[in-house]
């Protein structure tokens, strides 16, 4: 953000004699404290500095990964009758996953139709039990490789799982030394920002440090089956490291850097201006360091500078020709006695010549 267009608005007045200017206001720059200089603006806007509750918030970003994960294969030859389980979804352990039928009661199944399967898996379920494939233990079922009525032989995949899901977080280098482990968080899905969850900072790593870059961080949360998104899910988050009660604060794209320093821009009361320097009545103290901006740093704001109100003077005129129409006793100044004993005559006539004698 940058300062306001100097506008100064001029109504002069007379005071023994001497044209003063009324207050008026412009901006100049004063001395504050942190951050960066600020960039081009098309326009200057106007703010106010506020107190109140400035928190540090730092936003964070990542993905969904899937990990320590695993395949589940077939033990014996059979054709596949039923997948109960979706992929996308967690797995108990001992949950079915698939069910098979080895030669025979594939077989049977295919003579007597599939509307007498629960009858026969009854009646020769000591002969012709089904393999039933299970789930292991616990996990995120990512990929299901089998299809309708296909065989599958010893040792070829069924399913690919996720023991676990983990939410990866990238932190920018600027807010790193804000955040550390044990920090409460929000974070959502980008494509559904109303579903919020909470949870802590964990396992917090810095990046390797590099000539050219500064060291950014990753941290990771292992999710639960009631608390996860998706694998490759994108998704947001905010962690707020600080708050300062009661402090002044304004937009830090309103700061100037001028080196090591730090400038703001505020709103002061102005007096007399001339062409070099201009009276200060209020908005700042004596001694307060300013800083003096060049042209191709206004951005589109107007230095303030003296200028002439033409208006005002050709009023100022034509008010002193009334009053002397009005007043014939206004007239010329008479002329002052030149010497010691010199007089004024009044009437005579010196030519154009100042030094010539009377006629």
């Amino acid at each position: 953000m940058s300062t306001g267009t100097f506008r100064p608005r001029w109504r002069p007045t007379e005071e023994r004699g001497v044209n003063l200017l009324t207050w008026t206001t412009v901006r100049i720059f004063l001395a504050a404290s942190l951050l960066s200089l600020a960039g081009p603006a098309s326009a200057a806007t106007p703010i106010q500095v506020k107190r109140g509750n400035l928190e540090i918030k730092v936003k964070i970003t990542g993905t969904v990964v899937p990990d320590d994960l695993f395949r589940i294969k077939a033990t014996i030859e059979g054709r596949v009758e039923g997948v109960p389980v979706s992929t996308g979804t967690w797995c108990s352990a001992g949950q079915t996953l698939a069910v098979l039928a080895h030669k025979e009661l594939a077989a049977i199944l295919d003579s007597k139709g599939a509307q007498n399967a629960n009858i026969l898996e009854e009646r020769w379920q000591r002969l012709y039990r089904p393999t039933v494939a299970r789930c292991p233990e616990k996990s995120f079922l990512l990929t299901n490789f089998l299809k309708p009525k296909a065989w599958v032989k010893p040792g070829s995949v069924m399913f690919e799982s996720a023991k676990t899901l983990k939410l990866v977080a990238r932190v920018r280098p600027e807010d790193v030394p804000w955040i550390h482990d044990g920090q409460e968080m929000i974070y959502w899905p980008v494509k559904d920002p109303k579903r919020q969850l909470k949870d802590r900072v964990a396992r917090l790593v810095l990046d390797a440090p590099s000539e050219k870059d500064a060291p950014g961080a990753t941290f990771t949360l292992i999710l639960s089956p009631d608390r996860s998104f998706d694998p490759g899910a994108e998704w947001e988050g905010q962690i707020i490291p600080l708050t300062r009660k009661n402090v002044l604060y304004v937009p830090t794209g309103a700061l100037i850097r001028n080196g090591s320093d730090v400038y703001l821009p505020v709103l002061v009361s102005t007096g007399i201006t001339t062409q070099g320097l201009t009276e200060i009545s209020a908005g700042v103290e004596k001694k307060r360091d300013v800083l003096v901006l060049d042209d191709s740093q206004l951005f589109g704001a107007e230095r303030y500078k003296q200028e002439v109100d033409a208006e005002a003077l050709r009023r100022r005129a034509r008010d002193r020709q009334g009053k002397e129409a009005a007043s014939p006793e206004i007239g010329p100044a008479p002329a002052k006695k030149t010497g010691k004993h010199a007089t004024v005559i009044e009437g005579t006539d010196y030519g154009e010549d100042p030094y010539a004698e009377p006629q």
